[in-house]
């Protein structure tokens, strides 16, 4: 697994978490999630993605890294040690 993959799996969980916990600020429908979350992995990998949400920072919490765009956009053009 990449490390762009390890993090758009993170994220997923997150957007869906923070939807979950925060629906004043995600006020898109939760059926619409999926492709909510392409759109800003889409964005993430083009290096055009705002950061400044829970979901950006439960993702870095939760995989070591920044909370900022030179840490995540080395995340996740480093390939992976992990097997």
């Amino acid at each position: 697994m990449t490390n762009f993959e390890r993090f758009a799996e993170a994220y997923r969980r997150n957007i869906r978490r923070a939807r979950e916990s925060f629906p004043d600020q995600y006020v898109w429908p939760i059926e619409q999630i999926d492709t909510v979350a392409d759109k800003m992995l889409a964005a993430v990998q083009r290096g055009s993605a705002n950061k400044d949400s829970h979901a950006f920072r439960w993702t870095c919490k939760e995989l070591g890294i920044k909370h900022t765009y030179k840490a995540i956009n080395a995340y996740i053009k480093q390939e992976s040690s992990h097997a």
